[in-house]
């Protein structure tokens, strides 16, 4: 029963930390598209910026879609990643 109760304890935290990263990312949206970026939503799991990068929030992966290569955001903020990425100081 403990373990049960641990496991939805869990499943609150990760829902809490994606909901947040969700919410940082939104004011990443609109920073860059301030900044000329043209950024769309295609699914609420999914955006994709300039038609060459797709970002996945929830999971803080990306998709670069000319080269066709995913990888891992963790351990930098969304800011921190797409100024790098495009070349943006």
């Amino acid at each position: 029963m403990q373990n049960k109760q641990q496991w939805k304890k869990h499943a609150k935290q990760m829902d809490n930390m994606r909901r947040s990263r969700r919410n940082e990312f939104w004011q990443v949206i609109k920073e860059f598209r301030r900044l000329g970026f043209e950024v769309r939503e295609i699914t609420p799991y999914q955006f994709r910026f300039n038609d060459c990068l797709d970002i996945y929030p929830s999971n803080k992966r990306y998709h670069e879609l000319a080269k066709r290569s995913r990888g891992d955001i963790r351990g930098k903020s969304f800011d921190q990643f797409l100024r790098e990425f495009f070349g943006i100081k």
